[in-house]
């Protein structure tokens, strides 16, 4: 399974990724992989979704699951069994028991080794921080890729094996390492 955000981006199966991205490019990629109906999808979203209401899906290969805790998140990781979960992080699932963090971290990453797993944040926050700390890859992708091409691009993967790649700065921004 392979959800394409970018030219150059792709969600590799079998990873628990985290992606920081404009709400835009993200939702068309859902689009794409979901109406395709390839793919058993989990979209896991807290208190509020920004993108749920903008996609306007209807595919028996979706299931839309809500937390409204960190504990709920974490049966709901538990009992999927999906291909792609799709997680919508939502720091105030946290704000009250930020130990919490740990152990959704642990479950998404385990949850990984049967599906592709892609925590998507339009911002970060000290939470997303947190739960990247048993991330395999973390991604950031600037509103100003679209308007470039594939040479031009300013995004770069952030992956935690450290593999050889060059950083990139354009426009003020540059390619991190992690958290």
């Amino acid at each position: 399974m392979e959800l394409e955000l970018h030219p150059t981006l792709e969600i590799q199966p079998g990873t628990f990724n985290i992606l920081v991205a404009p709400i835009k490019p993200v939702i068309e990629a859902l689009k794409n992989a979901i109406g395709r109906k390839r793919f058993l999808t989990l979209y896991v979203c807290g208190n509020y979704s920004r993108l749920l209401s903008k996609m306007n899906l209807r595919s028996a290969d979706l299931n839309v699951r809500r937390a409204f805790t960190a504990f709920q998140l974490l049966t709901i990781l538990e009992e999927a069994h999906h291909t792609l979960v799709f997680v919508e992080h939502d720091p105030t699932l946290y704000e009250d028991f930020e130990e919490s963090l740990e152990y959704v971290s642990m479950a998404l990453k385990d949850l990984a080794g049967n599906s592709t797993i892609i925590l998507y944040s339009p911002v970060s926050d000290p939470f997303l921080r947190a739960l990247s700390k048993r991330a395999d890859r973390i991604f950031y992708l600037d509103e100003k890729l679209n308007d470039r091409s594939i040479d031009d691009t300013i995004f770069a993967p952030a992956n935690r094996h450290r593999r050889s790649y060059q950083s990139i700065s354009t426009d003020g921004q540059t390619t991190l390492e992690g958290f």
